[in-house]
């Protein structure tokens, strides 16, 4: 009996002293103008909120678990830039947060934006997360296939978010969930809720692994009384609206989705009237410049939802195009031709049409750092009415190299 309180008494201890340790690391000082700013989020509004874009762009910036951590070492600075760090791989390859203590670090980092008050008017964080790893066999080589959708719900007074992890490593495999969610881009028929209509087949069992937990998670908190809001950053924003359809289908009430940098390829005609009855007046979906993950599309599907871009940073400092319609996805050289116009300015109009409208897929090998979500951050903040912004988180910009591929990368 002495042995095994001895026992536990040694094992509490490790736990209460982990705990500790995990709580010191994740420590930091709040800033004064992250206190409360949920409180101007606007729950009930419609279409573009500049507010809403520029909060959930920062609440998806880190759902990545090495940028979170970045943020977290930044605010422990002093909100100064941290030139001590070698790279951008080293957070990853020296991460102090994974799945494992995710929720815990994520809840510690934004916590405040809902309340001052810890005990009274707090809200509820829950982590959804499940990895799968297939392997197969494609002429010969072994390669693996990967799913991990990760999922935060926050729960505060009547407003719930549902905000999805893009795409990441699973079990420390680089590409499997490219391989397995993404690149899968043949169509599976979905279940009855979604009346058998066919979507991207990556997506789907992405979505599949974790939508019983997640409606039973949303029954508890009473969703179907609440205002719900989705969103997501790249394969994020993809799984934001499908389960957008999908909850709707089942008789939530969405308020609004809002995607960064989301893949287009979603389902076919079907499964996009689907959609688009439902809930297409519903997706605001942000697009920066030539971000090849927004440009990519097969033959087969069907996007919905209002398509909004950002011009490039260095050329309009985020020039904004709401509502601009979709991309050509055959090159029209014949609609940009700037060679006729005699002057830069109607060059430049032909530029923006150009850039806007064309898919450039000869872009894409060279500009994925198009894809990162600062530029949505950054973008999104300038949307942001000059005297509001005092009033809300700041955007850092302390690290060029977060920037794959960019040419001031490390």
């Amino acid at each position: 009996m002495k042995t095994f309180l001895v026992f536990f008494s040694l094992v509490y201890c490790f736990e209460v002293c982990a705990q500790n340790d995990t709580l010191s690391s994740f420590a930091f000082p709040i800033p004064k103008y992250e206190v409360n700013c949920m409180n101007y989020f606007n729950s009930k509004a419609t279409g573009i909120d500049p507010v809403n874009a520029f909060l959930l762009a920062k609440m998806n910036e880190l759902m990545y678990p090495e940028r979170l951590d970045y943020q977290i070492r930044y605010l422990q600075n002093n909100s100064k830039p941290l030139d001590s760090l070698p790279s951008t791989n080293y957070l990853k390859e020296h991460p102090r947060i994974n799945n494992g203590n995710f929720k815990f670090a994520f809840e510690k980092r934004l916590s405040h934006y809902f309340s001052s008050d810890s005990i009274t008017n707090h809200a509820e964080f829950y982590f959804i997360e499940k990895p799968v790893l297939d392997t197969f066999n494609f002429l010969g080589l072994k390669s693996i296939k990967g799913y991990d959708p990760e999922i935060i719900v926050i729960n505060h007074k009547d407003l719930i978010l549902i905000l999805f992890r893009g795409t990441d490593d699973v079990n420390d495999n680089h590409f499997a969930e490219w391989r397995g969610s993404d690149f899968s881009i043949s169509k599976v028929k979905s279940d009855s809720i979604l009346n058998g209509t066919k979507v991207h087949k990556g997506f789907w069992k992405s979505f599949d692994i974790v939508k019983m937990d997640l409606l039973h998670l949303l029954d508890s908190l009473s969703a179907k009384n609440k205002t719900i809001w989705i969103s997501g950053h790249s394969l994020g924003g993809a799984m934001a609206i499908l389960t957008g359809v999908y909850l709707e289908q089942s008789n939530y009430s969405i308020t609004n989705i809002y995607t960064y940098a989301a893949p287009i390829a979603l389902g076919d005609k079907k499964f996009a009237d689907l959609g688009g009855k439902l809930i297409a007046h519903k997706i605001q979906r942000f697009e920066y410049y030539l971000d090849p993950v927004s440009i990519l599309w097969a033959p087969g599907y069907k996007t919905f939802g209002q398509r909004n871009w950002f011009d490039n940073a260095t050329k309009s400092n985020y020039a904004f195009y709401p509502d601009c319609g979709e991309r050509y996805f055959f090159y029209r050289p014949f609609d940009f031709i700037s060679k006729s116009f005699s002057n830069k300015e109607n060059q430049e109009i032909a530029r923006i049409k150009r850039e806007k409208l064309s898919s450039r897929i000869l872009k894409i090998p060279t500009k994925f750092f198009y894809h990162n979500t600062q530029w949505y951050v950054k973008g999104t903040y300038l949307l942001v009415p000059l005297q509001m912004r005092s009033l809300l988180p700041r955007v850092d910009d302390s690290y060029p190299f977060i920037y794959y591929g960019w040419n001031q990368a490390k």
